[in-house]
């Protein structure tokens, strides 16, 4: 259950953190890449720990939903690299953005909510 917990706390802080380090300022776009690669560890460190036991249960809609987040974290190093840079563009700041909210949306759809709605 703590893996659970673990997984919606940093998947939200991720959603933050991409958000605001690639709205914000571009001298503080470092700090927020930092917390985000702190999420990153802590998201896939979890999710390891949550597939390792549902294995068997394991659909089609997971593996897409794994992809998905990949591919928003390696979209979203780029944004924080071209930020930095000061050559970002609307659609590097904006798409790993979306695809961040997109995945934590799409994680509470295949668990029917929990642990937030409990049954």
């Amino acid at each position: 259950m703590v893996w659970v917990w673990m997984h919606l706390f940093g998947g939200v802080v991720l959603v933050v953190s991409v958000a605001a380090g690639l709205l914000g300022p571009a001298k503080m776009t470092r700090g927020w890449a930092m917390i985000a690669r702190v999420c990153y560890i802590l998201i896939i460190l979890s999710g390891v720990l949550m597939l390792a036991r549902s294995w068997p249960h394991v659909d089609v809609l997971l593996v897409v939903k794994i992809i998905l987040a990949l591919v928003m974290i390696a979209l979203a190093e780029i944004g924080f690299a071209r930020k930095s840079k000061d050559a970002a563009s609307a659609v590097a700041i904006l798409t790993p953005i979306v695809l961040a909210v997109v995945a934590l949306a799409f994680g509470l759809f295949l668990t029917h909510g929990f642990p937030i709605v409990m049954r």
